[in-house]
């Protein structure tokens, strides 16, 4: 579950965000699944990233340890969708 959106960011978190948006395939996989507006499967991810699903994994585990990206796994089948919220607290604290 992702931390309530009143708690301020840590220093540690907000790296954890721009490291994972500083790769371009990672900001790919972002942009796709807003674009998107719903969940992919890890297929259809890595297929439109123009990846093999073993890199797909690296790099979505980092969106999802940042918070970006939520991962759903169904049988062998992973679910992925932007965090629409902890994208929009990450903006709102850089307004700030």
């Amino acid at each position: 579950m992702a931390p309530q959106l009143r708690t301020p960011i840590s220093t540690e978190h907000q790296a954890a965000v721009f490291k994972a948006l500083g790769e371009p395939r990672r900001l790919r996989i972002v942009n796709y699944l807003r674009e998107l507006g719903q969940e992919a499967t890890g297929t259809e991810v890595a297929t439109h990233a123009g990846i093999s699903l073993a890199l797909l994994c690296h790099h979505t585990d980092a969106l999802v340890e940042s918070g970006i990206v939520r991962k759903r796994k169904e049988g062998q089948t992973c679910y992925f969708r932007l965090n629409r919220e902890m994208l929009a607290r990450v903006m709102r604290h850089l307004k700030a």
